[in-house]
């Protein structure tokens, strides 16, 4: 995609997610984002409005060699180059436990209707969502990533929703 028409359809994802975020979270709750790298759906959009909202805003860190991601609530400002070519808060920021995140959003090279997600291959947003069962599951991708079926091993875990700038795919 071009920067242009990616950045048009980003805008209509992150309204979409912001509309979901507004209809099922309340002021306090917290939603995991991600900070974007190269071509990814950029989540600032959702972050300005998730803050306006009164929601607290937590982002990932990569622990390690733990599979789990650590989650810090940070601005988007606060947050540093790291390995993977992602930005991360440092490790001493304000924690949050996986657990009392109310949503996740996430990134993915391809989502399927069905739920189905490929990351990046190291397991670390299954590892981490297998552990907060409770909280709302939603994929954030362009039109194009979405396919037919995603391979899946037992250890996957489906999303909820996955939001396009066609549509939102909610799973049944």
């Amino acid at each position: 995609m071009a920067a242009a028409e990616r950045a048009a359809a980003s805008a209509v994802i992150c309204d979409a997610a912001n509309a979901t975020l507004a209809a099922r979270l309340s002021p306090g709750q917290i939603v995991a984002l991600y900070a974007p790298k190269g071509s990814e759906v950029n989540t600032a959009r959702i972050d300005a409005f998730a803050r306006g909202r009164g929601l607290v805003v937590a982002y990932p860190r990569v622990n390690g060699g733990a599979r789990m991601l650590a989650f810090h609530a940070v601005p988007p400002e606060a947050l540093a180059p790291a390995r993977f070519e992602l930005r991360e808060p440092s490790a001493d920021a304000p924690a949050v436990a996986v657990e009392d995140i109310a949503a996740f959003v996430v990134p993915g090279l391809a989502f399927d209707r069905a739920g189905g997600r490929l990351g990046w291959g190291r397991g670390h947003y299954d590892a981490t969502l297998a552990a907060a069962p409770q909280a709302l599951r939603i994929g954030l991708a362009y039109e194009r990533q979405v396919v037919e079926q995603v391979a899946r091993e037992a250890h996957d875990v489906a999303l909820h929703i996955i939001i396009t700038e066609v549509a939102t795919h909610v799973v049944a």
